[in-house]
């Protein structure tokens, strides 16, 4: 224990908190101090030292010797404004609110000692329109240092309201703050083409459309193809037209999800929508080793020798263990008849050469 020459205390002890500092005349505790926990780091000293509190001449600050646990490494603390009541704001609004419609902020300081009179607290209201905080009318505490407020939040969102008190010569600065989530319109934003198939490498148009919204008409156009070669990527990032509209072109040699996102505002919440389109192989079947082609009315025929094997020849877009399915036909009499099919597995340049034996 150590005591001020005007008869204040500062009392020690190893459980939290650390050092209570008591005036003359006021009941309990006008201000605490609470050291480090212990962290089992028997560097770090965090134990008071017996007999380790003195008072600064002037009463500014409260010296605390303490230590470590093998009572071998020492350090100074230094507890200032020891003789200022510790002041606590707290700040209660409500979970959720209505953009636009009035809601009530209640607060309160707490302090051991009475508050100057005139006493106020400056309230900051914290929005997506006011990133860095707008100044509202500064509310005085009732005698019991209560207060409450009305706002009317323009933007929704998080909002922040923050109280501050300044202190005085006989209290310690304080601060206290409450959000509220503050609902927000919902947007409108379509996207075009889902679940559309497109031949290979076809280069298609995809049109998102956004509806009304306050300030932001920037909408973001994603491309993401199959596979995990290929991350998904911004494509296209812009304000939409006076329709609403924003294009974008996408080449379709992979099966592609697109995604439109719009980032929202402070009075339209964000939104995001997605259309999936199919890309179809680029497959195709070439006949060697024939003679001669003729047509049979409309159709082409390839002529073979019965001294050489057809080779049937496969090409298509490749991707890890991709089949093609071969199907062959006889024609007897003016009619086709199947005559037997079976899997055959790509290349890795996406290419497969069938012998078919005629013999």
């Amino acid at each position: 224990m150590a005591v001020a020459p005007d008869g204040t205390i500062a009392l020690g002890a190893w459980q939290s908190p650390n050092v209570r500092i008591y005036k003359p005349g006021v009941k309990g505790a006008s201000r605490t101090y609470t050291f480090p926990p212990d962290t089992g780091d028997t560097i770090t000293p965090y134990d008071l030292r017996e007999a380790g509190l003195a008072w600064a001449p002037d009463r500014s600050r409260v010296f605390a010797l303490v230590t470590n646990t093998y009572n071998d490494v020492f350090a100074l603390r230094t507890l200032t404004d020891p003789s200022k009541s510790a002041v606590t704001v707290s700040v209660k609004a409500p979970s959720k609110a209505t953009r636009a419609k009035k809601l009530t902020v209640n607060g309160k300081l707490t302090t051991n000692t009475a508050l100057p009179a005139g006493t106020k607290a400056t309230v900051v209201r914290t929005d997506l329109e006011s990133p860095k905080g707008k100044s509202l009318a500064s509310v005085t505490p009732r005698k019991d240092g209560t207060f409450s407020f009305k706002d009317t939040p323009p933007a929704g969102g998080k909002v922040t309201y923050k109280a501050t008190y300044a202190g005085s010569a006989q209290h310690t600065a304080a601060s206290g703050s409450a959000s509220v989530t503050v609902s927000r319109d919902a947007a409108s934003l379509k996207l075009n083409r889902n679940k559309a198939v497109y031949a290979y490498n076809k280069n298609v148009s995809f049109t998102a459309t956004l509806g009304k919204t306050y300030k932001n008409r920037v909408v973001e156009l994603w491309a993401d193809p199959f596979g995990g070669d290929k991350p998904k990527k911004l494509v296209k990032k812009a304000k939409v037209n006076s329709k609403g509209n924003l294009s974008v072109t996408v080449n379709m040699k992979r099966d592609t999800t697109v995604t439109a996102v719009f980032a929202g505002d402070t009075r339209y919440a964000p939104k995001t929508v997605k259309s999936t389109e199919y890309a179809k192989v680029n497959a195709s079947l070439k006949l060697s080793k024939h003679y001669k082609t003729a047509k049979i009315g409309k159709t082409s025929y390839a002529y073979y020798s019965k001294k050489k094997n057809p080779d049937l020849t496969t090409n298509m877009t490749y991707h890890k263990d991709r089949k093609h399915l071969l199907t062959l036909q006889l024609n007897y009499q003016g009619k086709w008849y199947g005559s037997g099919r079976e899997y055959f597995k790509l290349g890795s340049d996406g290419k497969s050469v069938i012998e078919l034996f005629t013999k």
